[in-house]
């Protein structure tokens, strides 16, 4: 596994490189945003550690640009800010989970190992799925519709083919949150929303429904 981390303070990037390798991941790193095209240029990492405070850019600008060339990539946030808002930005523009400061180094290789295992059950799949007019590639996490594509984030489409492939089923929030993001997950129920009204955003609204105080299911022609 090929780890990319992405921080400008030098212990973390120590800390982190030391915990990774002590598990036999290839380690890469970077102390800018400049830094880190360099090394995305030069290979593909399986996973992206990245500070969302970095000198020359902010991570959440940084993760939107990250998910246009290479959208299937996970990205872990590590951040000492610890508001619900800038998590929830972070997950809904496109990272796959985050970690904040200070961290212990075995529970974020924890969390590296859980999100490659969702990434690497991702691609087992077919590679079409169809949603009313809406095709969604499971491949290239893209969704065309009526002649205009757009992309999904991981998260997006992991969370969209867990309720299309169990039709009519009502997921609360919190079934959501440990099949999508894990048990592991700290963070609250409002991600779980984020997503499906970003999901509705590219696919259309009637597919996936709310069911009032308890969650989401899934639901093709006249199914209630």
């Amino acid at each position: 596994m090929k780890v990319l981390i992405v921080d400008d303070d030098l212990d973390i990037l120590n800390i982190v490189r030391t915990a990774c390798e002590n598990e036999s991941m290839e380690t890469f790193t970077a102390a800018s945003a400049e830094e880190l095209w360099t090394a995305l240029r030069a290979g593909r990492p399986d996973v992206i550690l990245l500070d969302i405070m970095l000198p020359d850019a902010n991570g959440l600008d940084l993760v939107k640009k990250i998910r246009i060339k290479h959208p299937r990539i996970p990205i872990i946030f590590l951040t000492a800010r610890k508001l619900d808002l800038d998590m929830i930005l972070g997950l809904e523009l496109g990272a796959d989970d985050y970690v904040t400061k200070p961290f212990n180094p075995r529970a974020l290789v924890a969390r590296i190992k859980a999100v490659m295992r969702r990434s690497e059950l991702s691609g087992t799949l077919d590679e079409n799925l169809a949603i009313g007019e809406a095709i969604v590639n499971l491949k290239s996490y893209t969704v065309t519709k009526n002649g205009r594509t757009e992309e999904l984030t991981r998260r997006e489409f992991e969370l969209l083919k867990l309720l299309a492939e169990n039709p009519g089923r009502v997921f609360t929030r919190e079934e959501l949150l440990d099949k999508v993001w894990g048990i592991d997950f700290f963070g609250d129920f409002r991600t779980v929303d984020v997503h499906i009204s970003k999901i509705r955003e590219k696919i259309g609204e009637g597919f996936i429904r709310t069911v009032r105080g308890v969650g989401y299911k899934f639901a093709l022609g006249d199914q209630k």
